[in-house]
């Protein structure tokens, strides 16, 4: 099996819930996730609540995940790279990643309501599912 980099804009939401079904579902440590941009200081390091809660109701607990700045490293060692964001937050280093890159935008689930999230969340494990398959 292959090293997984998923990616969004914040590392709050989308990539640590992908990071989350993949590991979950591959009883592994491949996968990891990273943030676009630096939202460290303005979420304590930690995702949010609300994410928490959403992956708790499919038995995922995320309360210990920290969020993880991207850097070009990164992109080096995975094998393959799914942006799960708009492509306008990616540096150049993530969008020259090649044939290693996968782009899959999905809506932030921040600040929206628990339903929506918990659609953004099924969305992101059919996508995990589907790279799993391959």
């Amino acid at each position: 099996m292959k090293k997984i980099l998923f990616v969004c804009q914040a590392n709050i939401g989308r990539s640590q819930m992908a990071e989350a079904f993949f590991n979950h579902m591959t009883n592994s440590n491949l996968a990891t996730s990273a943030a676009c941009e630096d939202f460290r200081e303005k979420y304590d390091g930690k995702i949010t609540s609300e994410i928490i809660e959403t992956m708790d109701a499919v038995g995922i607990d995320l309360r210990d995940k920290q969020i993880k700045l991207l850097t070009p490293e990164m992109v080096k060692k995975a094998d393959k790279v799914v942006v799960l964001c708009d492509q306008k937050y990616c540096p150049d280093f993530l969008l020259n990643a090649g044939e290693k890159l996968t782009i899959k935008t999905l809506e932030d689930p921040h600040s929206k309501d628990a339903q929506t999230i918990a659609q953004i969340r099924d969305q992101i494990k059919s996508i995990v599912k589907d790279l799993i398959a391959c």
